[in-house]
């Protein structure tokens, strides 16, 4: 679902991903069927059900806390967000199956049936702590797709970012300097693929 797009590649120096990795606490964009449950959205994207078991602790669905993925429905626009542990009791109260659950204040998204349609949507998935640092770097080398302004307000917050840590910068297939970039403004599109290619990993 991502070869319609503009594809930016950016050759990063070694171990520099996690510079990067602020950029899933803005949310990235996930096209995907809609109507599908939450669980499959996510598998999709690439995290495997035992992650989403065992490393997942706390969901949230259009600002609603999920204890059941597969019963959850994602519709267009829906934001996601995944984090692990929560520390404090807000933490556990929104943990999923937590025994307290019952504390929450109207935030349990439920279960909602519908049919899988064949319309294709966007939604929002943000990650947090632990989920962003394990499963960022895999995502930003298979590549994400973001909105242009989106980029352009993370890399205006972190100036001289793409100066100190892109080696090599290319649009589709046209290489470009980091400063060619604009911070993202040079872009000719609303929305477009990042894709990150560090000098320890093979292109």
């Amino acid at each position: 679902m991502l070869e319609s797009f503009r594809n930016l590649r950016l050759k990063l120096k070694p171990g520099r991903e996690s510079r990067l990795l602020p950029i899933f606490q803005q949310g990235i964009c996930v096209r995907t069927r809609l109507g599908l449950p939450l669980a499959r959205v996510l598998e999709e994207v690439g995290f495997t059900g035992t992650y989403l078991v065992e490393k997942v602790q706390t969901v949230f669905l259009d600002g609603s806390a999920v204890d059941n993925l597969d019963g959850a429905i994602v519709k267009g626009g829906s934001v996601i967000a995944l984090s692990a542990a929560m520390p404090g009791l807000a933490g556990a109260i929104l943990r999923k199956g937590s025994p307290i659950s019952g504390l929450r204040s109207n935030t349990s998204a439920a279960a909602i049936h519908r049919s899988v349609a064949d319309v294709v949507g966007t939604v929002r998935l943000k990650l947090f702590n632990r989920v962003a640092e394990e499963m960022g770097p895999q995502l930003l080398h298979k590549g994400i797709l973001l909105k242009r302004s989106d980029f352009e307000n993370f890399v205006a917050g972190r100036p001289g970012l793409l100066e100190k840590e892109v080696l090599e910068a290319q649009l589709d297939s046209t290489p470009l300097s980091p400063a060619e970039l604009l911070g993202g403004k040079s872009i000719p599109s609303d929305y477009f693929v990042l894709k990150i290619v560090s000098l320890s990993s093979s292109d």
